[in-house]
């Protein structure tokens, strides 16, 4: 895991400790656990557990709420990384309605030649470029590459 160091406001202005990093280790594993089980695992009480979550939370450290990590090829699910440029004047508008997309697992502004990335997955190849056809050209991307994602090993 990254090791974390933010400042924040108020209480929240101490850099993370050693409790907050297995705090977040233990999540990352199984975010389904209870404070009590993080609790026993960190050898703290759950109040101290609950308080050091909400304030990670605070801090924007911990973001949304707990997801599934969905195999997708045992569903004989296709999953597709497109990485693609959107002019500047269609940016929000293109984020905005990506974000929203159900088919749309993730999507990432990164560095390089491809300004945006975005994890797709639908029940097939073909759905998937009929996706990207009928939904994002009208927000003029370009300078687009699509690679099919073989195997998930981590």
């Amino acid at each position: 895991m990254v090791e974390f160091m933010r400042r924040g406001h108020g209480n929240d202005s101490l850099l993370l400790d050693d409790l907050d990093h297995e705090i977040l280790r233990i999540l990352e594993e199984d975010c389904t656990l209870t404070y009590h089980e993080i609790a026993k695992r960190v050898g703290r009480s759950p109040w101290t557990v609950r308080h050091r979550i909400e304030r990670l939370r605070r801090m924007g450290i911990i973001k949304g709420g707990c997801r599934a990590v969905v195999d997708y090829k045992a569903l004989s699910y296709s999953e597709v990384i497109l990485f693609f440029n959107v002019s500047p004047e269609n940016m929000e508008e293109a984020l905005d309605f990506i974000r929203m997309q159900e088919m749309v697992k993730e999507l990432f502004i990164i560095s390089g030649d491809k300004r945006i990335a975005a994890v797709i997955v639908g029940k097939d190849l073909d759905g998937i470029r009929r996706f990207i056809l009928n939904n994002l050209t009208k927000f003029k991307i370009y300078n687009t590459e699509l690679d099919v994602v073989i195997d998930k090993v981590k």
